[in-house]
């Protein structure tokens, strides 16, 4: 189980790292850029699990 929660937070903090450099590229200080950075963490956090998933699945099938 361990190997499921490393890949996990390898993956959000690689793709957290990938959002923050991408979002200093759109800096404009508008409000709807507040509701598009919680919109686009709260994505980040949700495709994270799909991957530790995925990877679980994958494993479980292999071993049958």
């Amino acid at each position: 189980m361990g190997k499921y929660v490393n890949i996990f937070f390898g993956t959000l903090v690689i793709s957290f790292i990938i959002f923050s450099l991408g979002n200093g590229f759109f800096g404009g200080g508008n409000y709807i850029e507040t509701i598009i950075l919680s919109v686009g963490a709260a994505i980040v956090f949700l495709l994270s699990y799909i991957i530790a998933q995925v990877q679980y699945l994958i494993d479980i099938v292999k071993k049958k």
